[in-house]
């Protein structure tokens, strides 16, 4: 994709209220840019003019088709090849009430920007078969594991759509911050926006006898402000709740951290566990098999559903081991992303 002219397309609030998404979508920005391309960002809806001079149109979200879909029909009207980034959740196939909820979004998005044309035609069709055209019909679907890859094939897609584009982080940032020698390090790291997926509740829970403290990063969105609460009440002052920080304060956390802790039920393989290992924390995951497939036995693993504290205690006493980092500075950074961006381009099409 060298100097290409290439329009990204992320969900409306992706700046106000930043995620594993908005990281990715700026470190594929900047890998572009360096390869010569001309990269534009769109958040929300688009117009067939936002779009007439591309050559490529990275579209975010499989499942958020509230946020994906129209920006993706605009595309495919204008015959513009679509790389749909599926950043992909589930562990199986969604069940009658997600898509029902899924639906409701539809039909609301529909009635507050019923002008649009790309989205009334979304208006008499289910949220699975708009899913499932996003899926069969976007000329590339870049994923970021194989295991994604073996899920989405389930789904029905197609072979020769999909290339494995890993989850990177930037040396540059991550040698640039002294970190702490382990002996010195202290504290524990929660990085991600509260809602139940992500299991913060689950921790707290967990950890309630053991007295260890977790320095718990990000906020709540609007809907799960409730479970932020919760959170906040259940852990009677004994946790820390930064709210969202700016990405260097992040990492300087990480820095003098001993651990890096996600519990959540369904999750890809995460940046900030990639930036984590990469400033020498230990790592407790859960067993999922993207994550898995990153990190291997290098990492200590937990059922989200049945937290082990006795898990959580022996990463936190135990320093982790050299071929975590290594693996990481090796295998997910940039230059990997440089690499496939250079050759992905129309003939792979």
């Amino acid at each position: 994709m060298q100097n290409k002219n290439i329009v990204f397309c992320l969900r409306r609030d992706f700046i106000q209220k930043p995620g594993g998404d908005t990281t990715q979508m700026e470190s594929w920005a900047k890998v572009l840019r360096r390869l010569g391309a001309q990269v534009h960002i769109h958040a929300g809806a688009v117009q067939p003019e936002d779009l007439r001079n591309a050559d490529f149109v990275f579209i975010w979200h499989l499942e958020r088709l509230h946020e994906s879909f129209q920006p993706w029909n605009v595309a495919r009207k204008l015959n513009i090849p679509v790389v749909l980034v599926p950043t992909y959740w589930r562990r199986q196939k969604a069940g009658i009430g997600r898509a029902f909820t899924e639906q409701i979004k539809l039909w609301a998005r529909c009635v507050r920007h019923g002008r649009d044309e790309a989205l009334l035609s979304m208006f008499f069709r289910s949220w699975q078969i708009s899913r499932r055209t996003l899926l069969q019909d976007s000329a590339i679907l870049a994923v970021n594991s194989n295991a994604e890859k073996e899920l989405l094939l389930r789904d029905g897609a197609r072979k020769e759509q999909i290339r494995v584009i890993p989850n990177v982080i930037n040396p540059e940032e991550i040698s640039a911050i002294a970190q702490q020698p382990w002996e010195t390090r202290e504290g524990i790291v929660c990085i991600g926006h509260f809602c139940p997926r992500k299991n913060q509740l689950g921790i707290i829970r967990a950890l309630a006898n053991t007295g260890l403290r977790i320095t718990f990063i990000g906020a709540a969105r609007p809907m799960h402000q409730h479970y932020f609460d919760r959170c906040r009440d259940e852990s009677f002052g004994r946790h820390r709740f930064t709210g969202p920080l700016p990405h260097h304060e992040v990492l300087e956390f990480l820095s003098r951290s001993r651990l890096s802790i996600c519990a959540s039920f369904a999750e890809t393989p995460g940046i900030c566990n990639l930036e984590a290992a990469g400033m020498g924390c230990n790592l407790v995951l859960p067993d999922i098999a993207p994550v898995r497939e990153y990190f291997n036995g290098r990492g200590y693993y937990i059922q989200p559903e049945t937290i082990d504290p006795s898990v959580i205690l022996k990463a936190f006493n135990e320093k982790p081991a050299p071929e975590l980092r290594l693996s990481v500075m090796e295998q997910y950074t940039e230059s990997v992303l440089e690499r496939i961006f250079s050759t992905l381009n129309e003939e792979a099409m």
